[in-house]
C-alpha cells in the first residue's frame, strides 16, 4: 500500500532521472541559484476517475524541463544540445517504479522553448482505494497500485 500523491509522483521520477542521467542535478522545487545542467520536474495537471468501486484512474500530465546553462545565449551547440537530451528521453524514459510496481509512461513529447527542452508525458495510475480515516481527513488517497499489466486489461 502506498499513499499516492502527486509528490511521491515527482520523487518516482526524480528516482528514474537519476538512475538514468546520474551526472545531472534534479530538482523538485524552484530555486534560487541551480546547477547547471538540470532537470526541474513540474506537475501540469491531475485527473482522478474512479473506474468502479474502490478502483481509481489517477493520471499525471507531467513535464520534466532541462537545462544546460542560465544564459542560453552563451551555447553555440544549445539547439544540438537539447535535441540530443530530447532523444535520450524518448528512447531511455519508459517506465517508473513505485516500490515493487512498474508504471509505463505514456504520450511523450519534446519541445524546445526559449532555451530550455520541455518533455512531457503522462503518467496514468489504476489503484484500489484502501479507506482509512486519517486519510480522508487529510484528503489523501491510500491505494494498491496494480502496475502496467493490469492497466492494459482496463
Amino acid at each position: 500500500m502506498i499513499e499516492l500523491t502527486g509528490e511521491n509522483v515527482k520523487q518516482a521520477i526524480v528516482q528514474q532521472l537519476l538512475k538514468t542521467f546520474p551526472n545531472v542535478k534534479v530538482y523538485k522545487e524552484a530555486i534560487t541559484n541551480p546547477q547547471y545542467p538540470h532537470f526541474f520536474v513540474y506537475q501540469i495537471s491531475f485527473v482522478d476517475t474512479e473506474e468502479r468501486k474502490s478502483y481509481h484512474l489517477m493520471s499525471y500530465e507531467m513535464d520534466v524541463r532541462y537545462r544546460i546553462k542560465s544564459d542560453p545565449s552563451t551555447d553555440l551547440k544549445l539547439e544540438q544540445n537539447l535535441d540530443d537530451m530530447g532523444m535520450k528521453l524518448l528512447q531511455n524514459f519508459n517506465i517508473i517504479a513505485f516500490g515493487n510496481e512498474k508504471i509505463r509512461i505514456k504520450e511523450k513529447n519534446t519541445e524546445k522553448v526559449d532555451g530550455v527542452l520541455h518533455f512531457t508525458f503522462n503518467v496514468d495510475i489504476l489503484g484500489k482505494e484502501i479507506p482509512d480515516e486519517e486519510s480522508v481527513k487529510q484528503n489523501k488517497l491510500k491505494v494498491v497500485i496494480y502496475g502496467k499489466e493490469v492497466q492494459d486489461k482496463g
